[in-house]
This record gives structure tokens, sequence and C-alpha cells, in this order.
């Protein structure tokens, strides 16, 4: 992985955690969209428009806080300042409908464009881009409209089936049930990761899967947030014919794993990290950072 796409993923990680706790000011809100509360949540450079943006349970715990605690855990929300210490600057185009993210001048331009938006009632879906060179990917944003502020709920990337493949014929291959089950698993888990460390920024990443992980009759606490199924409350897990095991590395960095309990010639190994890039191997062994990411 080149280091242009590690700033990318780091980035939008750190714009991810940012995402999903944001939301405008009521006078911003007053005459603009959920897009412009966005916007200023992108463009915020003060904790305390941080702070004020965090979803009301959030911000009644950082509330609660010694005051030095309490600007530590809602520093690491401000974008701008984050990729600039990383070597990135993002930087609104000059049409106005995208922002772009640069590492070094002259070089390709990391660029974050907003597609479209749905509005029901207190609700809202924003669908947009990220792009570099010839990769592309589709990011949705859930907000809801709460104690008179737009607050971010959930974000994802978009893995829509289009029609065509549901009737025509497969050209290729195709991915294996459980092998595509596992992938996107890892991808649930990546996303319950992100909402966890967002969610309890004094604990940051989970120490394990347990910990995201919960029984129905529990409530969501650090320990188990209940943000995934139960089946993970063991270790290693075991789910679709997969065997996962997660692994926390230090302030800000994890590893999964997720190995076929029956190996074949049809199998898949996959790997992913806090980048949430996913990577596999046909090889019969865990795969790593070194494998491919997947198409």
């Amino acid at each position: 992985m080149t280091r242009k796409f590690c700033l990318l993923t780091e980035a939008f990680r750190l714009l991810g955690f940012f995402l999903m706790f944001g939301t405008a000011s009521a006078g911003a809100l007053q005459g603009g969209t959920p897009e412009a509360a966005l916007e200023e949540i992108v463009t915020a450079d003060s904790v305390e428009t941080i702070i004020r943006h965090l979803p009301v349970k959030v911000q009644e715990h950082l509330d609660k806080l010694p005051s030095a605690q309490r600007m530590l855990a809602a520093e690491k929300f401000l974008v701008g300042r984050n990729l600039e210490q990383r070597g990135g600057k993002l930087t609104k185009s000059s049409d106005g409908n995208s922002w772009e993210l640069v590492e070094k001048e002259g070089e390709p331009k990391v660029v974050f464009t907003w597609k479209k938006t749905f509005i029901a009632g207190d609700d809202a879906l924003l669908q947009f881009e990220i792009k570099e060179a010839n990769r592309s990917q589709l990011i949705l944003v859930g907000m809801r409209y709460e104690g008179s502020e737009w607050r971010l709920s959930e974000i994802g990337e978009w893995r829509g089936t289009k029609i065509e493949t549901e009737f025509l014929p497969e050209e290729e291959k195709p991915e294996t049930p459980l092998a595509s089950a596992a992938a996107s698993t890892l991808r649930t888990l990546n996303t319950a990761i992100v909402s966890y460390a967002s969610t309890y920024p004094e604990t940051g990443f989970p120490p394990n899967l347990a910990a995201l992980s919960g029984e129905d009759n529990e409530e969501a606490t650090p320990e188990h947030a209940r943000l995934i199924d139960s089946v993970f409350m063991r270790s290693p897990a075991v789910k679709a014919g997969y065997e996962f095991r997660y692994t926390a590395i230090g302030v800000g960095h994890y590893q999964i794993t997720a190995m076929p309990l029956r190996f074949s010639e049809d199998s898949r190994s996959f790997f992913t990290d806090e980048t949430c890039v996913i990577r596999s191997t046909t090889e019969n062994r865990p795969a790593t950072v070194n494998d491919p990411p997947l198409e």
C-alpha cells in the first residue's frame, strides 16, 4: 500500500470518527442543510465547537470529565489539524461541491464529493464519493435532527447490488458465499470499532472483540458495547465457517484476520486494520497487510 493511500485511509478514518458524531449549530441549520452541517464540522478549529457538535449523550459524558481530559478527548476530532500533522491538507474545491485532500504539491488529489441527500422528517441520508485516480468508494452518512441540531449517527461503505447482476450471467467466477460473508463481517467489525472508539473516547479502540459484543439483556458499556452479535463474545470467534482473531496494537492501531476453518482451492483468507482496507490471499495462511486489497 502506498503512503498516499495510507494517508487517504487514515484521513477517512479520522473523518469517519468525526462525522459519526457531528452536527451544525442551531444558527447554521435555520437556513442550512445537512451538507452545511458537515462543512461546519470539517472546518472546525475549536475543541469547544467539536464538543458542541457531539451527540447529546457523548456531550453529557464529556461535560462530566475534568477540563484537561475533556479537551484531550475532543482534539482527535479536529479533522484539519489532524490531517496537517500527517502531511495532508483538506481544502474546498473551486466548484464548491467537494473537498480535496492533497499530500504534496503536484501529486494526485483525493476528492471527497457529496452526491445525493435524502431527507425524511427528522432523518437524513447523505451519499458521498471518495476518489483517487481510478479508485473510488461510495459512503453513506446517516443524520438525525434532534435537540435543535443535525446529529450524525452512522457512516459506512455503500455495498449496493446492481440489478444487472441478478439477471445476467457472471462473466467471472464469483467469490464463494463463505468468503463473501467473511469480508462483509470484517466491514461490519471495522464500522463497529469506529463507532466504539467514538462512543468511548477515553478507551479508544476496544481491547478485544468481546468489548464490541454483549448479551441482549445487557446494558451497553465499554466492556460490552453490544454493537455486534454475541458470537464475538468468544475468542477466537467463529462465524460462517471463518475464525476471526483481533489484536489491539498500542494506541490507535488494530488488526483482524479471518481464516476459513477448512481451507480448499476456492478458499480465501482476509486481513484488515484501522485503515479499513480489506486484504486477502488464496494461500493457506493468515492474510497480512502485504496482501493485495479487495477490488
